[in-house]
């Protein structure tokens, strides 16, 4: 005799529709109503606690969107879309948020939709979700981003990171993406939830945040890679960057789902993903005990899962190289390939050569030496930023070798910097 598995369900639906499908539940034999959700933080303690299976969601509830439903996911419910018959927006939706199940109440078939779910767990679900949104970013796309994502060759990700203190990380990534994408096209994201500044060094400063506007449509299951492409700005030919979120108090609208699903789609396009994260990567200990509160590491947590190599900055002054050899172990833990870079280089800070001095402080206090050193050329930076522009000209020539060389150390294709033949500064 086959025992069926008792599914336990909690809701989140809107007033309109949350007695009728209450009252169909208590029909279904191998379904329990565990708990009437008030809101989404509600909906994801519960799933978080294992206290229920089923999560039986509405479009139209407060506060729902594509973040919650891959939360649910990850916490090991699965999902139930919940729609009326005369809504075929909320259809649409949940088919936009790729539902494995959508239960119109009315229909009578509620019964067989928990039977589908019982037979499809939620990694089943997620991977299928997974699968069917980015046939539909391909299918929506057009013949011409289908042909350049089918042709494009394998997508590498490099993250950029530098303690706390403006060891240049910014800088370094904005001219290593550049450089980069003389092999290729390049994405640069600014996912820096606390001091974002990609836009400001690229004179961007008018520009829409770019990761919010992705982050949105990512919540509506909308973002394909074609929108992905038009929301970025194109600073030269071959290099787009995703502008970051302009203000830190808006952190909390860029969540580690978000920029997955953004990696997802470039990776699609993209020869080289370049992203330039926050310098704090540990999680506050006050969040270790509410695991659905939102966590402002989580992007950069992100990131460096995703990452094929991490380019981790240390400041050319004694504070400096004290914070990256305080915070630079975490870092070394978090991924296998860590390229340190000595970042601003010159040798009145340290006393002597700059690229033997350095080296020989990281080797004796982190047992590692410095793939590449970034000579300090402020005054040609000042001139940059405040142009608007990247780094050119003869005073920024050291700068812009050493970025080749770090470049071509990542597996770049790029040619020395004095016989690169400068472009054009373009804005979209």
């Amino acid at each position: 005799m086959t025992t069926m598995t008792v599914c336990t369900v909690a809701t989140a639906i809107s007033a309109r529709l949350e007695a009728r499908f209450a009252e169909e539940l208590a029909s279904v034999e191998d379904a329990t109503l565990v708990r009437r959700c008030a809101d989404v933080t509600e909906l994801l303690s519960a799933a978080e606690s294992g206290a229920v299976t089923v999560a039986a969601i509405s479009p139209d509830f407060a506060g729902m969107n594509g973040s919650v439903v891959a939360e649910l996911t990850v916490r090991g419910a699965s999902v139930l879309g919940v729609v009326s018959a005369t809504s075929a927006l909320d259809a649409r939706q949940c088919e936009a948020w790729s539902l494995r199940r959508t239960h119109v109440v009315g229909s009578g078939e509620l019964e067989q939709a928990f039977e589908t779910l019982a037979h499809t767990g939620p990694a089943e679900h997620e991977l299928s979700a997974a699968a069917e949104q980015a046939e539909t970013s391909l299918a929506t796309d057009g013949p011409d981003d289908g042909a350049a994502a089918a042709s494009s060759p394998t997508s590498t990700t490099v993250v950029v990171w530098g303690p706390p203190g403006a060891p240049g990380r910014t800088t370094c990534a904005t001219h290593l993406a550049q450089a980069l994408s003389e092999s290729g096209p390049t994405l640069l994201v600014d996912a820096d939830t606390v001091a974002p500044s990609c836009a400001a060094h690229l004179g961007l400063l008018d520009e829409a945040p770019g990761v919010l506007a992705a982050a949105r449509l990512v919540d509506a299951g909308t973002l394909n890679l074609h929108q992905l492409r038009s929301i970025a700005a194109h600073v030269t030919p071959g290099f787009d960057v995703l502008t970051g979120i302009g203000h830190s108090g808006r952190w909390h609208e860029l969540t580690r789902f978000h920029l997955g699903r953004v990696l997802d789609l470039a990776a699609q396009h993209y020869r080289w993903v370049v992203i330039d994260v926050a310098a704090e990567v540990e999680a506050d200990e006050s969040l270790l005990f509410d695991t659905v509160a939102p966590s402002r590491v989580g992007v950069s947590s992100e990131a460096f899962a995703r990452a094929d190599h991490v380019v981790a900055l240390a400041g050319c002054d004694p504070v400096s190289l004290q914070r990256f050899v305080q915070h630079a172990p975490a870092i070394i833990d978090l991924h296998d390939d860590v390229r340190v870079v000595v970042s601003k280089a010159r040798e009145r800070a340290v006393g002597g050569s700059a690229s033997s001095v350095v080296a020989d402080a990281l080797e004796r206090f982190l047992g590692v030496r410095p793939v590449a050193v970034l000579p300090d050329v402020r005054d040609a930076l000042d001139a940059a930023v405040l142009r608007g522009t990247l780094l050119e000209g003869a005073d920024g020539a050291p700068y812009l070798a050493a970025v080749r060389d770090l470049a071509s150390e990542l597996g770049a294709d790029v040619a020395p910097h004095a016989t690169r033949r400068r472009r054009a500064w373009r804005r979209r």
